[in-house]
């Protein structure tokens, strides 16, 4: 068994402090940060843990102290959803049990996690046990553990997937799947199959012969999406639909986005090369039946190099994907370069909106650990700005697929400054407090090469930057879609 160092009880807490602090706490000025001891001016206490602000990001530590008495995880979470409580004027009856269920699949995970040697890349998309440092519920997934532990990717899972035989006519996508998935059998998640079969347009289906369950699948491994496989066998990812509700939300391709992925991938392919991963296939059931058409959709994804190393795990508290640079300004320089630039290049230059969040960027290292080359995933995030177009496509999908600049710029801003290099560089200073700003200073001579674009000229002036404000969406019971953004410090300022 691999144990984590980190307990859920504290990852719990830290993570529900982590989001009180950025949306509520600091905005209101109700927080003092000295000498490693931070002070939150609750509405009925005072809370006080160890840690500073790191940028944008925090770095908290129990224990968590109230009224001269330690706090439980699970009291954390009562203060919390008491503040909010009092300062939205509303009640969310969801949320601490959203909290409990997070709390209880951390805890199921890092009781059955294994240790398995594979390699970097599929190494760290399983490495993830606490998740989001910013989210109150990071791993909080619908059912109980006995239901997802089989697909969980934090424990080391393996599984076969199902297949289904589809009537002749019936199974429709774009482009080629490989060998172990193409014929006229569907890929299915297993998880998936045992939410749908039961329904009764299945039912019906199954019933008239359309569909029909075939012999099974290769085995997969789990990424750190969960409803994303890797194919050993084909070398390849495959995305599926997920009717369960992970984080934030359900976890289904929606059928623009299935008609998209092809489509995006073509355009982007001669922009970024072997810098995306791009999803050039997609698969599902032309029954006249959207929950079945979207259901059972899968999106086909290119492989990645074995030695590439998933972004987050790179930030992960247990630090155990981090390498110890020699020169970690240097390091961060080149990180930024590999990371940023493109990104930046893609918005200003072709109106492109990436999603560069932590689990959409996998970084491949020179020998000695540095990063070589960036790679960039998932396209459901990406949006384009208004005026590019994607040929061949219905009206219907280019305008799921349009962002204002203004909605496409935050979402830029907040995934690659806030979610992405900040969480590296507070990982980074971790280790060595001392480089905290020589990393940002090192990040700003980069980035300084956009200073003619207004929006990056604002950001090197020390604008505020967008942060998603996960905490009040699930407090509104909001869409993931719908999340507001709140304003945090920006360390890139002189």
């Amino acid at each position: 068994m691999l144990l984590t160092r980190v307990t859920a009880d504290e990852a719990t807490a830290t993570a529900l402090l982590n989001c009180l602090l950025r949306e509520i706490s600091v905005p209101a000025g109700r927080v003092r940060a000295e000498a490693g001891r931070v002070e939150i001016a609750l509405a009925h206490t005072v809370l006080t843990a160890s840690g500073a602000p790191a940028g944008p990001s925090w770095r908290l530590r129990g224990p968590f102290v109230a009224d001269g008495s330690e706090l439980t995880w699970y009291e954390v979470a009562e203060l919390v959803a008491a503040e909010l409580t009092a300062v939205t004027g509303e009640e969310n009856p969801e949320f601490l049990a959203q909290v409990v269920s997070s709390h209880e699949a951390m805890a199921a995970i890092m009781a059955t996690r294994e240790h398995r040697t594979s390699d970097p890349m599929l190494d760290s998309e399983q490495s993830l046990v606490v998740g989001h440092r910013f989210h109150p519920s990071p791993k909080s997934r619908q059912g109980t553990p006995e239901t997802w532990l089989p697909y969980a990717p934090e424990t080391g899972a393996r599984f076969r997937l199902k297949r289904l035989a589809v009537a002749p006519g019936l199974l429709c996508g774009e482009g080629d799947f490989p060998a172990g998935l193409d014929g006229e059998l569907l890929p299915v998640h297993p998880w998936q199959w045992r939410l749908l079969r039961d329904r009764p347009a299945m039912r019906r289906a199954l019933g008239r012969g359309l569909l029909r369950e075939a012999e099974d699948g290769p085995e997969v491994v789990p990424t750190s999406s969960v409803r994303t496989v890797h194919v050993p066998s084909a070398g390849m990812f495959a995305k599926f639909s997920l009717d369960v509700r992970i984080t934030n939300c359900v976890r289904k391709n929606s059928w623009y986005e299935l008609e998209a992925a092809p489509a995006l991938t073509r355009m982007l392919k001669p922009l970024m090369g072997d810098s995306l991963l791009g999803e050039p296939a997609y698969r599902t059931v032309a029954l006249a039946d959207r929950g079945l058409y979207e259901g059972l959709g899968v999106i086909l994804r290119e492989g990645a190099p074995a030695e590439a190393v998933m972004a987050a795990a790179l930030a992960d508290p247990e630090g155990a994907f981090l390498p110890s640079p020699a020169d970690p300004v240097e390091w961060f320089a080149a990180y930024v370069e590999k990371v940023a630039v493109p990104v930046l290049e893609l918005f200003f230059a072709h109106g492109v909106v990436l999603e560069p969040h932590l689990q959409n960027v996998l970084v491949v290292p020179d020998p000695d650990g540095t990063p070589q080359r960036a790679i960039f995933r998932d396209l459901e995030g990406t949006k384009l700005l208004p005026g590019r177009d994607l040929p061949g496509l219905p009206r219907r999908v280019r305008d799921a697929m349009t962002y204002d600049e203004d909605r496409g710029w935050h979402r830029v801003a907040y995934c690659l400054f806030v979610n992405n290099l900040a969480e590296i560089a507070a990982a980074l200073a971790d280790r060595d407090p001392g480089v905290a700003d020589e990393l940002w200073t090192a990040a700003r001579k980069i980035l300084a090469g956009f200073s003619g674009r207004s929006r990056m000229r604002a950001v090197l002036d020390g604008a505020p930057l967008p942060a998603k404000a996960n905490l009040l969406a699930r407090w509104s019971r909001s869409a993931d879609r719908a999340a507001t953004y709140v304003e945090v410090d920006n360390p890139l300022r002189c």
